[in-house]
C-alpha cells in the first residue's frame, strides 16, 4: 500500500476545537457520542491512510474533495456526507481549487448500525448525497444546530442526543423497515465512585487513543482534578494515565502488526503516534523488537 502522512497545515487550515463528550451513562447507552469538530481545509489538505476504532461521519459544508475508501474514489461537494467505518482504511483530500470545509462526529454503540441503515448507509454504501439544494441546506442547518449544542452545552446529554437524531433524520430513508431502537439493556452495578471515574476515563482513552489526548481535558471531562485522576489510575491499574494510554496504543499496534498487512506508517498514525520513527523507537524500547521484527516473529510476513 502506498504510504501517506497526515498533511497538517495549521497556518492554512482553520479547525474549530474538537470537543469530546463523556458522561457516566456512555458505557451503557445504546448510542454513544465521542467527539465533534469542524475544519476549513487548505488546498490539497489530506488525512490518511488511517483507520478509526468507531464510526466517523463528515458533513461537507462547502467546497469539494475526494473520499477514498474500499478502492473507490468518491467526488463530493457541499451537502454530501461520507462515513468512515470502524477498522476501515480511508483517505480524504481537499480539492486544490475549491477546498472543502466539513464538520465531523464520532460515535458508535449497539444501535449505531441500525441508525445508519435508516439513512441508507451500509458496509458498502458509505456516501450520502443530498437529492436537492433544499435538502442540502436543511442538512447543513441541522449540522450547525448539533455542533453548537455539542460545543456549548456538553452537560445536557438529552439536548445533544436529540439534535444528533434530528441531524440523521435529514438523511432518513423511508423505505428502510427496520426498528430504530433495541430493547433496553441491563445496567451493571455502579461500584465505587473511584471505579466509576476509572471506567469513564478508560472508555474515553479506548476510543480516542488514535488522537492527541490531553490529560487535563480527560480529567475535566471525568469531573476530577488531574492529580486525583493520576491517583485513581495508580490505584486501579498501577500505571499513570500517560503510561496507560501508551500501553493502549502499543497493544493496538501489536494487534495490527500480527493481523494485518498495513504498513508501519499507517499503523503509527492509526495508533496515535506522531510519526513512524517515534513509533518505532517506543515500540522497540517496550518490546525489544522493531515493529517489523515483531510482525515476523508473530508469523506475519506481509509487506511492511
Amino acid at each position: 500500500m502506498e504510504s501517506f502522512m497526515m498533511n497538517e497545515s495549521p497556518e492554512k487550515n482553520n479547525p474549530r476545537e474538537t470537543v469530546r463528550l463523556l458522561t457516566e451513562s456512555q458505557t451503557r447507552i445504546a448510542l454513544r457520542l465521542y467527539y465533534s469538530g469542524s475544519e476549513s481545509c487548505a488546498p490539497g489538505h489530506f488525512f490518511g491512510p488511517a483507520i478509526r476504532p468507531h464510526y466517523l461521519i463528515h458533513f461537507i459544508r462547502s467546497g469539494r474533495g475526494k473520499y477514498i475508501c474500499q478502492d473507490n474514489i468518491f467526488e463530493l461537494e457541499k451537502g454530501d456526507a461520507f462515513l468512515i467505518l470502524p477498522a476501515e482504511t480511508t483517505k480524504y483530500i481537499a480539492d486544490e481549487k475549491e477546498p472543502w470545509e466539513y464538520s465531523w462526529i464520532a460515535f458508535d454503540g449497539p444501535d449505531a448500525r441500525t441508525l445508519l441503515k435508516h439513512c441508507g448507509f451500509t458496509d458498502t454504501q458509505v456516501v450520502y448525497r443530498s437529492p436537492d439544494k433544499e435538502s442540502a441546506e436543511k442538512l447543513l442547518a441541522q449540522t450547525s444546530v448539533f455542533e453548537n449544542s455539542f460545543h456549548e452545552n456538553s452537560q445536557n446529554l438529552l439536548e445533544i442526543m436529540g439534535n444528533f437524531y434530528l441531524l440523521f433524520s435529514c438523511m432518513y430513508q423511508e423505505q428502510m423497515p427496520v426498528p430504530l431502537l433495541t430493547p433496553s439493556r441491563q445496567s451493571s452495578p455502579a461500584g465505587t465512585l473511584q471505579e466509576l471515574y476509572f471506567r469513564q476515563a478508560v472508555e474515553y482513552l479506548k476510543h480516542n487513543f488514535s488522537y492527541p489526548v490531553k490529560i487535563e481535558q480527560l480529567a475535566r471531562q471525568v469531573g476530577v482534578s488531574r492529580t486525583y485522576l493520576y491517583k485513581i489510575f495508580i490505584s486501579h491499574s498501577g500505571k499513570s494515565v500517560q503510561q496507560y494510554l501508551q500501553d493502549l496504543r502499543l497493544t493496538a499496534a501489536m494487534d495490527m502488526l500480527k493481523k494485518s498487512g498495513r504498513d508501519i506508517t499507517e499503523i503509527a498514525y492509526s495508533c496515535g503516534f506522531t510519526d513512524s520513527p517515534a513509533f518505532c523507537r517506543q515500540f522497540k524500547k517496550t518490546t525489544g523488537l522493531t515493529p517489523l521484527q515483531y510482525r515476523r516473529a508473530a508469523g506475519n510476513y506481509g509487506d511492511s
